[in-house]
């Protein structure tokens, strides 16, 4: 038997070339930058291990101030070149949650069952590999300045020295297992106040699944995660007595560094979350200054305002936006700015309810809650110009009046500037999502799911976001993932189900029926259209003859409110002509749309169409430039995922 070249992986039509840093397919080098041909020797370098995130951002980019889209990239340029279909990869694969993996395919004539000799070859490869990335460093390093070198070394080993630390969910260990909310609270508060350190590189909580608390578990979420140091703590509620428990624990061997019990009155919540955040900078030998980190968030120091707070965000957070929750999360709003007229985040959390509630009244009523809104945006910009929630409400001011590219430039600011929470990141993201800067969006969002594993608010909206990027493995997988959250399921059901119309998740008609019949039992869906629709579900000539008739008869679709439903049917079916006849309609119900003033997140519309090639489409193309997205690609260079200029004045999206 031949002895397989050390320097090269050759299998099938395609030749990794470690040495001379090149990738070759059915003959021809395909064109690779650097970068993603470093990514590429390291995970073919150690076939089946899995790689983080965050290692391969530190071992290509030498440091962690790239931002998770830029790998996405590089990821979706190796598929391409190796020729992989991403929702049904061989070589490189997506470990949800954690990284990537590659799987070596048998080489160069060396059958599957003789893969122990494979792996000592390839271990040799990425040596012979590792050198080369030496020499280039090293040939790098000689044309650079020599104060550029020092600044380098400088900066690499602060990175180095820098301790990492995860935050793990904070058990509720009170005895009516009530005070969820107020744990995950304090556990978010605690992280957001180690993370303003610049010396100390704070991740998210891991999932709860992850987590049960036994050492070994705790070694491997560490490892998964990549700190050097875990938190986990629980809260003990009766009455008005507070009782939490922190841990600090060295995720390497699972031995507690630290540990503390601090025994309050619920009046003095705040100070435990100050407490703790210190006695871990302390024991991590970083400084923390809570006190200005606190005032900086536009907080609240009165805790019967904070707890409101925790019990209005969990309800956002576990998806429950039904008339009940909407009327409650007012009550609490009001009562929040009652007990704190100081709190900005508080008169955010009430002009958010006002417009929730309109959504659910007729216009006269709904015309004066959202003019009560107006009127606190502008409170707030009164009160604390320069919070970040006033800066957030102007930056979607400039949005409204056509300035996107300066939208979107201040709301990164503001997501750069602070925690990566719901509140501050979620109308960049809309923006980014609006412009078709898909997996950038998916890869700010991942984010801030890493931070609240179990909140379904996040889940949701990553599987619009996945299943927009056509990753429908990614959708459904955390489809999955989400099932198992508190909260109400019926965005997720919806977009599993036209998934599953779509022919682009597992299951045939049965599943498809049992999806179908868990839509008609969530509020607003059981309408005379999908009713109509679970009869023929097995008949795609009837269905798309029931849009044509909800699109001559919006009574009989369900109302403006649910037409988007005729857009994904026809577009799960199939029929982009059809898709974009009722993606109009749908547009052109929206507020703002014909004069150009229409919210970021109406934009959604024209990118959760991914099936039928409705982005194709002229009259799809015609809808974007109405609505002002090509001006701003154009205006930036910046071009939608799948969407590119053809010549000087026209363009094509795929």
């Amino acid at each position: 038997m031949p002895q397989p070249d050390p320097s090269r992986l050759v299998f099938d039509d395609v030749v990794i070339d470690f040495v001379g840093r090149r990738l070759m397919r059915a003959g021809g080098e395909q064109s690779l930058e650097p970068k993603a041909f470093a990514v590429l020797a390291l995970l073919a370098g150690s076939p089946g291990r899995v790689f983080t995130r965050e290692e391969l951002l530190d071992a290509v980019w030498g440091h962690r101030h790239v931002t998770q889209s830029v790998l996405n990239r590089i990821m979706s340029l190796l598929r391409q070149a190796l020729g992989e279909d991403a929702q049904h990869p061989r070589l490189l694969h997506t470990v949800y949650g954690i990284g990537y993996r590659f799987d070596a395919p048998p080489v160069d004539g060396v059958a599957a069952q003789e893969a122990p000799t494979v792996a000592p070859r390839l271990r040799w490869v990425w040596i012979v590999a590792a050198a080369a990335l030496v020499l280039l460093i090293v040939a790098v390093t000689a044309w650079m300045p020599r104060g550029a070198i020092r600044n380098t070394s400088s900066v690499a080993a602060g990175a180095q020295a820098r301790p990492s630390l995860a935050v793990l969910p904070f058990a509720d260990l009170s005895q009516a297992r009530d005070q969820a909310y107020m744990a995950d609270g304090l556990a978010e508060e605690i992280r957001n106040q180690l993370a303003q350190s610049p010396a100390l590189r704070v991740v998210g909580r891991t999932s709860s699944a992850a987590v049960n608390r036994k050492r070994d578990d705790l070694r491997a979420v560490g490892h998964a995660l990549g700190v050097a140091y875990l938190l986990e703590g629980s809260v003990r509620r009766e009455g008005s007595h507070l009782r939490v428990t922190a841990q600090l624990i060295r995720a390497d061997d699972g031995s507690h560094l630290w540990s503390k019990t601090y025994a309050r009155e619920l009046r003095d919540v705040f100070a435990v979350q100050d407490e703790v955040a210190r006695d871990v900078a302390r024991a991590l030998s970083v400084k923390l200054d809570v006190a200005r980190f606190n005032r900086e968030q536009g907080g609240t120091t009165q805790v019967d305002a904070y707890e409101r707070f925790l019990r209005w965000r969990s309800i956002v957070m576990r998806e429950q936006f039904d008339f009940e929750h909407d009327r409650l999360r007012l009550q609490l709003a009001r009562e929040m700015v009652a007990l704190d007229a100081q709190c900005v985040l508080c008169w955010d959390a009430l002009a958010v309810s006002l417009n929730a509630m309109a959504e659910e009244l007729d216009d006269v009523q709904a015309d004066r809650l959202r003019a009560e809104a107006v009127q606190i945006r502008n409170h707030i910009a009164r009160i604390a110009p320069e919070s970040w929630v006033a800066r957030r409400d102007r930056s979607n001011a400039l949005w409204r009046e056509g300035r996107r590219a300066e939208a979107i430039a201040l709301a990164r600011q503001i997501t750069d500037a602070g925690p990566l929470t719901k509140e501050r990141t979620w109308d960049y993201a809309y923006m980014l999502y609006a412009m078709g800067h898909l997996e950038d969006t998916i890869a700010l969002v991942e984010q801030v799911r890493a931070t609240e594993p179990r909140a379904l608010f996040l889940s949701r909206d990553l599987q619009y976001d996945y299943t927009a990027a056509r990753r429908y493995a990614d959708a459904e997988a955390e489809y999955q993932r989400g099932l198992r959250l508190e909260g109400s399921q019926r965005e997720p059901d919806y977009v599993a189900f036209f998934r599953q119309l779509a022919g682009r998740r597992p299951g045939g008609t049965p599943e498809l029926q049992a999806l179908h019949r868990r839509l008609l039992r969530y509020d607003g869906l059981d309408t005379p259209f999908l009713r109509d629709l679970g009869e023929v579900l097995d008949d795609r000539e009837a269905m798309l003859a029931l849009v044509r008739r909800a699109l001559a008869d919006d009574a009989y679709a369900g109302g403006v409110e649910v037409a988007y439903a005729r857009t994904s049917v026809a577009d799960a079916l199939g029929d982009a002509g059809l898709a974009v006849r009722s993606l109009r309609r749908e547009l052109e119900a929206r507020p703002g749309f014909e004069d150009g003033t229409m919210a970021q997140h109406a934009y959604v519309a024209f990118w959760n169409v991914p099936y039928s090639g409705a982005r194709a489409h002229p009259d799809f193309k015609a809808l974007l430039v109405k609505a002002g997205v090509v001006d701003y690609w154009r205006q930036t260079g910046r071009w939608g995922d799948g969407c590119g200029p053809v010549g000087a004045d026209d363009f094509q999206c795929r």
